[in-house]
């Protein structure tokens, strides 16, 4: 016996007044579930290799303020979260922030900080791939290893990234949940081995009064922040995702609630044991385990290149059925897959490290212009996003007071961050600043040019999913 609602189904006749094509037509729709998405976030942040990298790094920048810097900076990711799902309730889009900040603040603002993140994403993914495959060939070697090792892998790496991406969102999606569960939980139960080897003494990790600097503070909030850059690019699923309008926010906050947590353990166990044996500054030292932490930083490192290299692949579907790239970046193969995208993408990503060690160059020689482009790309991102959301809100009737003060708290937070980093930066790295910032500069003239070229570009620039009449059913037909 039919139920009332597959009796009204059986009547109902498709719509015919929403239009027959998506602005996003050709790609597969509707398809990717939540899990997708945190898988997407998760990887990007790349939590597992950056707890057995960075937290020496961060108590030799804040000493004992280092994990209070963990807390704030997941206090403000939080809040950028929280201002990021305003919109992914009510858009659905590939370009994701770069979306949002043009639905917001106009085509020109969404133009910057699409170039910001674009270029934030690409950076990472060059240092991600460059890094796991230096550490995979060492491991291979059994030593330094050599240029044309890491360039092989690089090669061979990249070349999987681009296939991977080709195959489709849950392929990839997929794979980085399991390499990133795998390391996640080693990594967490060697920081539970580090905690107990120092009796789970927290009070090595309680801030002291003579450590105390407002800059380096800041500046180490900076640093952390690299740990969860990419979180937002989740976001870049929705029109691929079933019930975007609440699978996306919930997955991003699921993926930053996740990674806080990890990242607190990891760090309260890698801070613990720098304090507590200041010669032993890392998990692996403790406990021996160097080869198997370096596969973990490896695999972690190569999942966040794979993620990187998926969300630019969106951005870039979004900007070309715009028309601000090349109409090669919005083409899908049989699969409903940007594949021509993400295999330039790759090859782009793979090309940066495979040039500059056949010029005799090093990873930090790159690294010279890669960090500082990562920072700047994300950290100007999400404050575009945070200044747009309440006019973007305003605009559609739906401001309050507690949705302003939502927003404008991390984007103050944000702004502090963006002045204290290029103050350092200008100090300790302004050749690599320069090169970050007039890649940008670049981009964004480029997209200034197209559009004023062809007024019909920025009418189009922050273009969302909408339903189709493939997607909807009418009510039952009236005689």
């Amino acid at each position: 016996m039919s139920t009332a609602l597959a009796d009204a189904i059986e009547r109902a006749r498709p719509r015919s007044d929403l239009g027959a094509r998506s602005p996003f037509a050709g790609l597969r729709r509707r398809h990717a579930r939540t899990v997708d998405v945190v898988a997407q976030s998760v990887a990007a942040t790349a939590p597992a290799g950056v707890l057995l990298v960075h937290p020496a790094a961060a108590y030799a920048r804040s000493g004992s303020f280092a994990f209070l810097d963990i807390a704030i900076t997941i206090t403000l990711v939080v809040g950028v979260a929280l201002v990021i799902g305003m919109f992914a309730r009510r858009i659905a889009s590939t370009g994701s922030l770069y979306t949002f900040a043009a639905r917001g603040l106009g085509p020109h603002a969404g133009l910057l900080a699409g170039a910001a993140l674009g270029i934030g994403y690409l950076a990472v993914a060059v240092n991600t791939l460059s890094s796991g495959s230096a550490r995979i060939a060492s491991l291979l070697s059994g030593q330094e290893a050599p240029p044309w090792l890491v360039m092989t892998l690089v090669v061979g790496f990249g070349a999987v990234i681009a296939v991977v991406v080709a195959r489709g969102l849950r392929m990839s999606t997929r794979i980085l949940f399991v390499l990133e569960a795998i390391a996640v939980v080693t990594v967490l139960g060697l920081s539970i081995a580090a905690l107990s080897l120092t009796r789970w003494d927290v009070a090595l990790l309680v801030p002291r009064a003579t450590d105390f600097s407002l800059d380096a503070i800041i500046t180490g909030v900076a640093f952390a922040l690299i740990g969860f850059v990419g979180f937002e690019s989740g976001a870049a699923l929705g029109p691929e995702t079933r019930r975007p309008f609440a699978a996306v926010p919930r997955a991003i906050m699921v993926s930053v609630g996740a990674t806080g947590v990890v990242m607190l353990v990891g760090t309260a166990a890698q801070l613990s044991i720098v304090a507590d044996r200041p010669g032993a500054a890392s998990l692996s030292a403790v406990t021996g385990l160097s080869r198997l932490t370096d596969l973990i930083v490896a695999l972690s490192f190569l999942a966040c290149a794979l993620a990187m290299t998926n969300a630019a692949t969106r951005i870039a579907f979004a900007m070309s059925r715009e028309g601000l790239l090349p109409a090669a970046f919005g083409r899908v193969s049989r699969r409903g897959v940007p594949a021509a995208a993400g295999a330039m993408l790759a090859a782009a990503v793979t090309a940066v490290p495979v040039a500059v060690l056949a010029w005799g160059g090093s990873r930090q020689d790159m690294r010279v212009v890669t960090s500082p482009a990562s920072i700047l790309g994300f950290v100007l991102a999400y404050a575009l996003v945070c200044a747009a959301a309440p006019a973007f809100l305003r605009r559609i009737g739906e401001l309050t007071v507690r949705g302003a003060v939502l927003c404008i708290v991390p984007l103050a937070g944000l702004l502090c961050i963006l002045c204290f980093y290029l103050a350092a930066t200008v100090r300790d790295n302004l050749p690599g600043l320069l090169w970050a910032t007039g890649i940008l500069a670049a981009v964004v003239a480029a997209g200034c040019a197209r559009i004023a070229r062809h007024p019909g570009v920025g009418a189009r620039i922050g273009v969302h999913d909408w339903p189709t009449d493939a997607d909807c059913l009418d009510g039952p037909a009236r005689s």
